[in-house]
């Protein structure tokens, strides 16, 4: 039975070493991709440490060593505050889903998407499946965004009429600015109307493309009020990660109300990358992850209500 100890010192060894490199995504950027797996990294570990038992002495300190990266990340991901609505506020149910291009039912998706009773979808990937997919939804969700030579991969439903829309943010004069973002305003009953946007960012590799994408939305965002906005998407990115922290920063005064979502891959779900954020007019009620519908994702319905 020597086996298993020696699979759990390796395992340690091998915790560490993922662990320490991940944590040194903050100062190089590709590195980071690592940290996206510092929670399996860190179920490794403890694995490992069963597994090995008393074998070594040094196994424990090791473990230890390996364990601070994990720690560091994940401790910060569950002491974040995250303000939570009014008692009284009424609530607004908002779904963000990347239904996956590569969709064989997206009927079957929106017809699931409709059953969750959202208010508004976000909804990420759908240059393939628009047509089908705004039809099944079309009883609960019955307005939809217009996609410029519907090749945009990017949707926005809604219970109610829907104001203004557009593909780019507007500056006072009516001129297009920032990368690519699907926003509108939607005119809610009883209270202001509320503007959402949705956007899918590219793969986190190359680490310079994806920053530089970050990096230009932040900027872009920065222009417009972002009191009462609410942002959702495929961000590609998980909260153990240096660069969901500098983002978090970066998107203030918005805050992300989804905390660990875990939501890819639909079958065995373990990187929370979709994410939602909304401005200080608003507080959490609750997010739920709902079941598999066709696509690669898990759909996350986010409850908001008013501060």
């Amino acid at each position: 039975m020597r086996a298993l100890p020696m699979l759990g010192r390796t395992l340690v060894v091998a915790a560490a070493l993922f662990a320490w490199l991940a944590l040194l995504g903050i100062w190089v950027p590709t590195l980071d991709v690592l940290a996206s797996f510092l929670p399996l990294i860190g179920a490794a570990l403890l694995v490992g440490v069963i597994l090995a038992g008393r074998s070594s002495r040094w196994l424990l300190p090791l473990a230890a060593v390996a364990a601070a990266p994990v720690a560091f990340a994940t401790t910060h991901e569950a002491m974040r505050a995250i303000p939570a609505a009014t008692t009284t506020a009424r609530p607004l149910r908002v779904l963000t889903h990347n239904v996956w291009v590569d969709n064989a039912t997206p009927g079957a998706t929106g017809a699931a998407i409709a059953a969750a009773a959202p208010d508004i979808a976000l909804l990420q990937e759908t240059s393939r499946s628009r047509p089908l997919l705004l039809a099944a939804a079309a009883g609960t969700l019955p307005y939809a965004t217009r996609c410029p030579n519907n090749r945009c991969g990017l949707a926005i439903l809604s219970r109610w009429p829907i104001r203004a829309s557009g593909y780019f943010l507007k500056d006072a004069h009516g001129l297009a600015f920032g990368p690519p973002i699907l926003w509108a305003t939607i005119a809610v009953p009883g209270g202001a109307p509320v503007t959402v946007a949705t956007l899918h960012y590219p793969w986190p590799l190359p680490a310079a493309r994806a920053a530089s994408a970050r990096a230009a939305m932040a900027r872009a965002l920065g222009r417009i009020d972002r009191n009462a906005l609410i942002l959702g998407g495929d961000m590609n990115l998980t909260p153990w990660s240096a660069a969901m922290r500098h983002q978090d920063t970066a998107l203030a005064p918005l805050v992300r109300m989804t905390c660990a979502a875990w939501s890819w891959p639909s079958g065995f779900a373990f990187l929370p990358i979709d994410q939602l954020y909304a401005g200080p007019a608003w507080g959490v009620i609750g997010v739920t992850r709902l079941a598999a519908a066709g696509s690669d994702h898990l759909p996350l319905l986010v409850t908001l209500g008013r501060r």
